[in-house]
């Protein structure tokens, strides 16, 4: 229903996929940059530390942002009370974010060219499927964004009515999706991400780092005025919508929603229970 909370997939891989974060971070990473021994031992150190600072810190606040949530779904809030919802949740991946940027920095000072161009080479690789599933001529963007929508949030509310999947409908027809532009932002951070690592090689750890805060403020907060108003707008339309779903939904529908919020609330408190 609200923001990130979409994002997340049933409780028990949310359970797996947790105690597991710094290996398979490590191993996504490793994937785009080929770290060598010393990288890789520094990387993994580096994420035990992170998934503890996060278990400790973090929890606890994400624990509090789904009380929000379970508490808002018994209610018929408001777009902009969901809105403010769905901000917190980005504050919670800017406060991670931020405490990764430390031992990014060290690392980003011993990045190799040729671990720049596997860098690179993962980019194109990614953006070529990116264009083939959003940017080709025979692809309707709109209706697979429809689609992939609807997806998500029956596996919140369970399946919509004819209505509400004729409202979801409309709001995306009048959404303005603009692939085209998602697309050039992506691209603006994948150059920005080249230069700035292009620039810090065998430099100080202070230069890096405040290279590297530049870096994530302009992803959160992009420098293109076109993109940045286009993503306002889009959060602004997403909060609109899902608080005329959740007036038309039925005492089944939201009864649902709270079953599964409160099911990842014993999910993060359990969590919470287990030793780092």
């Amino acid at each position: 229903m609200f923001g990130t909370l979409l994002a997340l997939s049933g409780c028990t891989a949310l359970r797996l996929s947790y105690n597991n974060a710094g290996t398979l971070a490590f191993w996504w990473l490793d994937d785009y940059v080929d770290f060598d021994r010393a990288q890789s031992q520094r990387v993994r150190t580096d994420l035990a530390d992170l998934a503890r600072w996060h278990r400790r810190e973090e929890l606890p606040l994400l624990a509090e942002l789904l009380e929000s949530a379970q508490a808002l779904a018994q209610t018929q809030p408001a777009a902009s009370q969901i809105c403010a919802l769905y901000e917190r949740s980005n504050l919670r991946m800017q406060s991670l974010v931020a405490q990764a940027l430390p031992g990014a920095a060290v690392l980003a000072t011993t990045l190799q060219p040729s671990q720049l161009k596997t860098l690179a080479a993962k980019y194109e690789k990614t953006n070529r499927k990116w264009r083939d599933e959003w940017l080709t001529a025979d692809t309707d963007s709109l209706e697979r964004r429809t689609q992939k929508i609807r997806e998500r949030l029956e596996d919140f509310y369970g399946p919509l009515s004819p209505g509400q999947l004729r409202q979801l409908q409309q709001r995306m027809e009048a959404s303005g999706l603009d692939e085209p532009l998602h697309y050039r932002e992506l691209l603006r951070r994948q150059q920005q991400t080249l230069r700035t690592l292009d620039g810090l090689r065998g430099a100080s750890v202070n230069t890096a780092q405040a290279a590297l805060s530049q870096l994530m403020f302009d992803y959160f907060h992009s420098p293109e005025p076109a993109y940045r108003a286009y993503r306002e707008r889009s959060v602004a339309q997403t909060c609109e919508a899902m608080a005329q779903l959740h007036a038309s939904a039925t005492p089944q529908q939201r009864n649902n929603l709270l079953r599964k919020l409160q099911a990842y609330g014993q999910d993060v408190q359990a969590l919470m229970a287990q030793s780092p």
